[in-house]
């Protein structure tokens, strides 16, 4: 082909290339998602050790457990994305323990995902801290990988970790279908301390009830079976009517037990606003 004809073939080709005038600009293929801002960083707000509750004989899918941790985040996770080896837990013996699973069980209430159960193998070991060591999402989309926390150890008392308003989700009666939900660094329930709702005014209110999602495991495989978990969580509800005017919670020695019967620290909440219900 004539040089003067290759040339006239490219530039039509060229032409024919070119997207129409009307088209809107398109990203390039690489561009990476958008982050959207939601506040305050996600963050873990307690790492608390656990043994397991049958004396250190349980069992996940045959491989022995030597420790439950208990990890309490700011904000709801993504459950899509919990994978057990995106995690990493340092003992004091120097050796670094992946978990052989991750779940946001017993946490029973149905919009509750800011609790998770991490299964440490055994032998047991005197943990020191954990991290979110790949990625991991909350609610909202964002990577809180690199987040990490020391860990309490099993014999420290459970304690109240953050308090939230919520109005939906919970097992209150009608009279009161407001709860205040606390999470705890450990599964527990209800216990005979004192608990006060601190109002705006100034006054001080004991809740109407305690809910806590729990069943025994009978229950669990009766017909038709409660939407209820065998085990005790790390979540109580304190049901009022009052609703949007409390702004803290206290609560005394003794308001929460832990499964070995371990009676709860005393600790007073600011209430958050951060989500609806989880």
């Amino acid at each position: 082909m004539p040089a003067l004809f290759r040339v006239a073939a490219a530039l039509a080709f060229a032409a024919c290339a070119v997207p129409p005038r009307d088209m809107p600009p398109q990203p390039p293929a690489s561009a990476p998602p958008v982050a959207r801002s939601h506040g305050a960083p996600t963050r873990i707000l307690a790492a608390h050790a656990q043994l397991p509750a049958d004396g250190g004989q349980r069992e996940y899918f045959g491989v022995p457990v030597g420790t439950l941790l208990y990890v309490v985040f700011s904000r709801p996770l993504d459950p899509a994305a919990l994978i057990p080896g995106r995690f990493v837990v340092l003992a004091r013996d120097g050796t670094r323990r992946v978990p052989i699973a991750a779940s946001l069980a017993p946490s029973s209430e149905r919009d509750e995902l800011r609790a998770l159960e991490l299964v440490i193998p055994a032998p047991q070991r005197e943990l020191v801290s954990v991290t979110v060591a790949g990625q991991l999402f909350d609610a909202d989309g964002r990577d809180i990988e690199g987040q990490s926390a020391d860990v309490v150890p099993a014999d420290a008392a459970p304690w109240p970790v953050a308090a939230e308003l919520v109005s939906v989700g919970t097992d209150c009666p009608p009279a009161a279908p407001a709860g205040v939900r606390v999470w705890w660094s450990a599964p527990v329930a209800a216990g005979a301390g004192g608990v006060r709702l601190l109002l705006a005014d100034g006054r001080a209110l004991p809740p109407v009830a305690v809910a806590d999602v729990a069943c025994a495991p009978e229950q669990r495989l009766a017909e038709p079976a409660p939407a209820c978990d065998p085990e005790d969580d790390n979540v109580l509800d304190y049901c009022t009517p009052v609703g949007a005017a409390i702004e803290r919670i206290e609560l005394d020695d003794g308001a929460a037990r832990d499964r070995s019967g371990s009676l709860s620290a005393a600790g007073s909440l600011q209430l958050s606003h951060m989500s609806s219900g989880t």
